[in-house]
Order: C-alpha cells, then structure tokens, then sequence
C-alpha cells in the first residue's frame, strides 16, 4: 500500500477546515442522479455483511488515520463536517459510531459548528436520529425530491411520499432544528401544478432550508436513456419557469435564495466552503474530493476497489489554478449572491482571480454571461447583479453546452 503525503503547508496556520466523509451506498440507483451512473449496482446495494462494504468502511478509517496527522500539524481547525454520498444514513449506527469514533479520535470535533448528514427517507427512523443527534449532528438534509408517489415511483426512489413526511417529523422529533429537503422540478413531463403542490406541502413541514434542483437529462442516467427513446424534448424554457415558480413560493413564504438551489436559514457553511472557497476542505472515501493548500486531490467514484486496496494514495493531483478548476470554480462561486471574492479566490487556489479570468474557457463563460445579465467586475470580485441568476447562469451554461 502506498501513502501519498496531503500537500499541507510548510508552516503552521490558523486556517479552518471542512471534513468530507462519503458514504458510497444507496438503496436504490435512482433514474436521474449522475452520481450513480460510474457506479455499479452491486457496490451500491452492498449490505452490512458483505465484505466489499466491510472492506471499504475499514479503508475509509484507514485514509482518516492516514492523513489526519500531517492536518492536525498544519494547524487545520475542524469546522464544518458533512457526510455525504451516496446516502450516508444507509449505514448500520454500529458502521455510523465506529466512522464517528475514528473521527472523533483523529480531530477535535468540539470546534465544529455544523455538522450535516445526508439521508433519504426509507434509511432513517427515530432511533438512529436520534443517535445521530446525540454523536453532535445538528443537521439532517433529507433528499426527499417529491411528495408525489408516482413521481417517486419514476424517478426510481425508494421510499414513499408517506415516508418522506414521516422521516421529517423523526427528525424533528429527535432534536433536529437544522433540517434540509432537496426537491427536483423541472421534469419534462411535470406540470407547473404539480410543482406547486410539492412545494407547498414542503412547507407545511418543520423544514428551516429547501435544495430546490431543476433536472437535468444527464448522459448515462436512466431517465436520460428513457427520454431520448420517447423522443421527448428538454425544454429550457419549462425548466426555468418551474424553478421560478418553487422559488417565488419559497421566497413568499420567508426562505430567502442566497444561491442558485438554496433556500433558507442559516446558510448551509458546506456549501458556503464549496461554492465561495471559504476554506480548505478534505474529502474521506471514493467519489471525494480535497482543496488543500492550493492542491486538489480526488479519488473518483465507482472505483471502490481501487480505493480500498489503497487508501493513503489520490487518483488525482492537481494544482487548484489549473484551467479544468478555475473553470468549475468560478461559475460555481457566481451562483451565489457575493460571488467570488479576489482575496479569497487567490488565498484558495494559489493564483490571482483576474489572471484565471484571462484563461480561454472562463473567458468565454464570462462574456456568455455578460449576453445575458448584468456582471460586475471590480477591485473586490466578481457577482452576478441580477437577482435571477438561475435564468443567466442557464442561459448561459446551455450557450456554452454545458448541459443538455
């Protein structure tokens, strides 16, 4: 087994960090989600028993062990913890005790100040919520994506509209005050009405933050292979009135859109770490991956037995700066209400935020941008003025081609 050295810097800093924990296994490859696509089903559906979840959930401890050291040396602050997947409460409370306990033992985890779970309805109950609440999680994001059970029964979701209510109120009733529900809209074949009910019985839930997602046909999905058999057209015009129309409900209903997808109080900080480069991150387990001192790291997905056969080592290693990431890095950053900030886009990434602008590929995202609202570029960054940055960054990423 080889051990590749976290690329921390020379001398002790102050800085906080993300940890990333994934979980890569679901009860269902759910017809619309990328992430599953790389990923075969027989490691997706591994149970408790079988030695290839075993397996990895010990490779998992071993990488955590492997590269807390050279972090805690850094002087790396934990502040924000996010498991995620895949669906991280698929797992057993003993496999989710002993992740936490080698966690625990490895970083001060008294200094987080949010720490989130991913899970889907059918794998939560009262109890295991109720454990998670008591290991220090204080917020549960719940992918629920509709309340209507034929759409659920589509989309290839394992749980029903009955039980996406139900695993809601668990959480709340185990403690939970934090709580997140993703939606998707934007369907091809999903009627404005349908929209707006799903959103409103959302919020007759005690749900605090909404992840509102407009679907996307992407390439190897179930749905997408299905589309294009049905000759059914994406409409982009559909996608963004459906959007908007989940958005206006949320928004009149006091969830504030502080970017693209999110909805809501308080700010989830991993997303404000991911999408505004608030602070470094590292990324435990197959499909994650890290920003380090300037370094990106990544293990990919689907490629579990890479992973466990060699848990120190990354797959990729790439300077932050590289176009392929300043390319990811900003249109991600402009989803956001702030957008990009130039001190903290260099202070992550080792280059300044002007120069990544120059690069060929961000240079022409940005004057598609510009055919489409209003950018501001000044001293301090750069943001997207326009308050419905969803239908710019659309138009533009299907200018682009971005998307389907």
């Amino acid at each position: 087994m080889s051990t590749e050295s976290l690329p921390v810097p020379a001398r002790a800093v102050d800085e906080p960090l993300l940890l990333y924990v994934n979980i890569p296994f679901c009860n269902s490859k759910c017809h619309f989600c990328d992430w599953v696509v790389d990923v075969p089903i027989a490691d997706l559906r591994l149970t408790p028993v079988s030695s290839g979840r075993i397996d990895y959930l010990e490779a998992l401890r071993t990488q955590i062990r492997t590269h807390a050291p050279a972090l805690r040396a850094a002087g790396y602050r934990s502040e924000v913890m996010y498991w995620g997947g895949g669906t991280a409460t698929v797992l057993t409370e003993r496999e989710i005790e002993e992740t936490y306990s080698c966690l625990a033992a490895e970083f001060d985890l008294s200094t987080v100040a949010e720490a989130t779970i991913e899970g889907s309805p059918e794998s939560v109950d009262l109890p295991k919520l109720k454990l998670l609440r008591d290991l220090g999680f204080d917020r549960v994001s719940l992918g629920v994506q509709s309340f209507d059970t034929n759409r659920l029964r589509r989309i290839g979701r394992a749980h029903s509209a009955d039980q996406a209510v139900a695993s809601v109120e668990a959480a709340c009733a185990a403690g939970f005050e934090n709580i997140n529900i993703d939606l998707i809209v934007g369907f091809p074949d999903q009627t404005l009405a349908e929209v707006r009910d799903t959103v409103r019985r959302a919020l007759e839930l005690p749900v605090n933050h909404f992840s509102v997602y407009a679907y996307r046909a992407t390439e190897g999905t179930v749905m997408r292979k299905q589309i294009q058999r049905a000759g059914i057209e994406i409409e982009l015009e559909h996608q963004l009135k459906s959007y908007r129309l989940a958005a206006d409900l949320l928004t009149e209903a006091g969830h504030p859109e502080y970017a693209v997808s999110y909805f809501g109080a308080p700010r989830c900080l991993a997303d404000e770490a991911y999408y505004r480069l608030r602070m470094d991150w590292i990324g435990f387990g197959t499909g994650a991956n890290s920003l380090i001192n300037h370094r990106y790291l990544l293990n990919g997905r689907g490629r579990m037995r890479d992973f466990t056969s060699d848990p120190g080592a990354f797959e990729v290693n790439l300077p932050a700066a590289a176009e392929s990431l300043t390319v990811q890095w900003l249109p991600r950053a402009l989803s956001t209400a702030e957008g990009i900030d130039a001190v903290t886009f260099q202070r992550r990434t080792g280059v300044a935020l002007r120069a990544a602008c120059e690069e060929p590929e961000l240079n022409a995202f940005l004057r598609q941008v510009k055919r489409f609202g209003d950018l501001v570029v000044d001293r301090d960054g750069i943001r997207i003025a326009d308050a419905d940055r969803s239908d710019v960054l659309s138009r533009t990423f299907a200018a682009m081609g971005w998307v389907s």
